[in-house]
Order: structure tokens, then sequence, then C-alpha cells
């Protein structure tokens, strides 16, 4: 009987155990070195790294350390961030964007202090220039009034300083320049020390509801001043309630004062029943019209317009737009 061959492995050549794989192939590790240190180690992709380093993400060598490469090749620093000269512009763009930051924040910071500045400065001269004079004196007292060649002068005793006021009694600005002035020319006239000739104007006429306002309210106080200018602060108490707010109609308002509500104020301040009838009849209208016509052409004459308020000395108007010119005037 013949003997059947042993199917044990016979022992490799080097004296080695060999390593089979299947169907009698080599597996893919390789065997142990002679000297018993591992065989060199693959990549992921079957490749031996390019250098002695271990390969970082995607087969890219790492860096010293071991941290990987950037995406460009670049060695990157710690967090990843890069290294080198890419590394070096990114930080000083980013100083640069932080101190252009600042630099906005503080000017915008100055603009806005500037501008509360200049409000501030707008409001403290707007306060200064529309400030009431002789605040707190009141009404008139001691001046009486004449009338001549259609003109109401007010004074008392013989003042060596005369004005030509020239207004309106529908005119707003009027208003505003009897409220500032009001009281220092009621003092200053009681004083003896300013004369003062009133030059009811009537231009604005068709801005008022009844066509004749201005003229009509002329007519009234031409009433009061001829009738009864000798009674003292009289004229011009009337005249001051003429531009109060509370009384003086509002330029092409649908109302105005009628003749008999313009003979209840003159009443309210204490002008005698007598001359409040003339009021309310329109005893002076017609008077009043033709004084108002001679005054315009007299201011046309001295300025070259006819507005409202405008003040004349010797002839020559006066800059009211500074709070301070009676008192200059007067010295």
């Amino acid at each position: 009987m013949a003997d059947r061959t042993s199917k044990k492995s016979r022992p490799a050549a080097s004296g080695g155990p060999a390593n089979v794989g299947r169907a009698g192939s080599p597996s893919t590790n390789t065997a142990p070195s002679a000297a018993g240190a591992p065989g060199p180690v693959r990549n992921s992709g079957g490749r031996e790294p390019t250098s002695g380093r271990p390969a970082g993400a995607g087969g890219r060598p790492a860096t010293a350390g071991g941290r990987p490469a950037s995406a460009s090749g670049r060695p990157t620093g710690a967090g990843g961030r890069p290294t080198g000269k890419s590394g070096r512009q990114s930080v000083a763009a980013a100083r640069a964007s932080s101190s252009k930051d600042r630099t906005q924040v503080i000017i915008g910071g100055i603009a806005v202090a500037l501008i509360a500045a200049v409000v501030i400065i707008g409001l403290v001269i707007n306060k200064k220039n529309s400030a009431v004079q002789a605040e707190g004196y009141g009404a008139a007292k001691a001046s009486t009034a004449t009338v001549a060649n259609g003109v109401i002068t007010v004074a008392a005793g013989d003042p060596r300083i005369t004005i030509d006021l020239y207004e309106d009694a529908l005119c707003p600005r009027c208003g505003e320049f009897e409220h500032q002035y009001g009281q220092q020319i009621a003092q200053l006239t009681d004083q003896g020390k300013l004369r003062v000739n009133l030059h009811l104007l009537n231009f604005l006429d068709e801005g008022s509801a009844s066509k004749d306002y201005s003229t009509r309210a002329a007519a009234a106080l031409l009433a009061v001043a001829t009738e009864a200018g000798d009674q003292p602060g009289l004229v011009l108490k009337f005249h001051t309630a003429l531009f109060d707010p509370a009384n003086q109609p509002t330029e092409g308002a649908s109302t105005d004062l009628s003749n008999a509500q313009l003979a209840q104020l003159a009443a309210a301040t204490g002008v005698p029943a007598s001359v409040t009838t003339s009021i309310d009849s329109g005893k002076y209208v017609t008077a009043a019209g033709a004084n108002a016509k001679a005054s315009s052409a007299a201011v046309q004459a001295a300025t070259g317009g006819v507005q409202t308020p405008t003040v004349l000395s010797g002839g020559k108007p006066l800059a009211t737009n500074d709070v301070k010119w009676l008192t200059k005037l007067v010295g």
C-alpha cells in the first residue's frame, strides 16, 4: 500500500514560517523584518509617505509635531491657524479693521457733540434775542396822548428822544414786537425819556375776514387818543390790548373783531363809555383810512418800502433785530 503525502506545509527555505492566504496567495500584510522591527506603514491609499512623518488628513504630510498641514500645503499653527506670511497678513488686516472701527466711533462721537453744542448755542442766542425788555413793568401809567395831522403822539413831559412806530393791527410780527418791547416803551414814556409817534397802517385789510379790520382797529385807537388821550396811560394800554395774542385776529382767518367787540375791548382797558360808543359806530373809520395812506407814503419815502413793524428815529430806520436797540437809543 503506497504512502500518502502529508498535507502539512513544508518548512520555508529561510527557516521562518510562511504566511499563506487563501488559495495559496501571500497576505497583504508584510512579514516581520529580520531584525524584528515593523516594516514601513502604508497610508490609506496604499502609498508610502514621502517623509518619515506620519501622513496628514487626505494624504498630505503632517508638520513637525504631528499637526496636519493646511489645505494649501502650508503648515498651520495651533488651532489650525495658518502660520507664516499669510498668518501675519490676516492678523494685520484684523488690527487695521479694529483700528478703523474705533476711529469711526470717535468721529461719530465728536460729530454728535458738535451738533449738540450748535443746538444749545442756537437756543441760548434765540432766548437772548427774544427776551422781553423791562419785563414786569406792566402797562403805561403816566403818559398821555395827542393827535396832530393824523399821527398819535404819546409822551410824558418833553423827552429828547422821539421814535416813529409803524404797525398794522393784523400784523403778527407787530404783535411779537409789542410783546417784547411794549413794557419797555411804556416805562420809558412814563419816565419822560421817550416820545412815540404811533402810525397805524391798513395794508393788511384784505387779509382779514371783514376785509377792513386793520382800518377799523386803527379807528378805535384814534377814537381813544382823540377823546380820552389826556387820561394817563390809557392810549398805550389800549394799544397793547389790540396786539395781545388773546385779542389780535390771525391773518387769513375766518373771523376778526367787529366794531362792537373792539368797543368791548376798549371798555375792558378802562376807556370811558362815551368813547366806546364812537368805536362801536365807526366814527373814525374814514379818518383812520386817510391817516394810514399818509403814513404808508411816509414810511415808503424813508425806507423804500412798506413793512411792519418799522421804527424810525430822525427819519432813519432803526435795526430792531438788536434786542438792545431801544436801550442804546435812549442811553
